[in-house]
């Protein structure tokens, strides 16, 4: 049988359970939630999976409640330590948005010479990119256009029908449209017809 825990408790029991529900912070509310069940008397090997924490988690925690009470367990966060600073300023990118939004900067490698020779800052490729990810930016290529397309085709067919389906479906002689069908052409009925009236 495992030994009794052993902690100078600051708190009694009832001033645990109302603080561990009146927490708002998740990383905080679980703290107070373990530190409350083991104010009860329940050991740190129940305790633990039951707040969904290693042992070993729960046994930090402990020696931090030993070292300085409450304020000490809660004052120690959990990861978001900042990460590395940025290389670039908030300012500088602004600027390299508003250049790649001008197309100025078209390709990630136009963006890390421009951090080197604009601001002496060094990207490698991937770092570039991340940056590129971060704020958003994408590379803008045009809808592929095929070399074959014609723009007249291209006006009559947003005005309700096209010159060369009229040409390639209909039989010669046929130059009406006839309700749904285009050109009269029973193989090449579509709705709308092709709006074009040839007589």
């Amino acid at each position: 049988m495992a030994r009794r825990l052993q902690i100078d408790w600051q708190e009694d029991e009832q001033t645990l359970y109302k603080l561990y529900r009146q927490e708002k912070d998740v990383q905080n509310r679980t703290r107070l939630h373990a530190l409350w069940l083991l104010r009860t008397g329940r050991p740190m090997t129940e305790v633990a999976p039951l707040v969904g924490v290693h042992y070993r988690t729960l046994q930090e925690w402990v020696a931090w409640y030993r070292q300085g009470g409450i304020q000490e367990v809660l004052s120690h966060r959990h990861g978001g330590h900042g990460g590395r600073e940025r290389r670039l300023s908030p300012e500088q990118e602004a600027e390299l948005v508003a250049k790649a939004e001008a197309g100025e900067m078209r390709t990630i490698w136009d963006g890390v010479r421009w951090a080197r020779e604009a601001h002496g800052v060094k990207y490698t490729y991937w770092g570039m990119r991340r940056v590129f990810a971060r704020l958003g930016l994408r590379k803008k290529v045009p809808r592929p256009k095929s070399p074959k397309t014609s723009a007249a085709e291209q006006a009559a067919w947003k005005k309700g029908g096209s010159p060369s389906n009229c040409a390639r479906w209909a039989p010669v002689g046929a130059g009406v449209c006839i309700g749904q069908m285009k050109c009269g052409s029973v193989s090449s009925a579509k709705p709308g017809g092709c709006g074009l009236h040839v007589g």
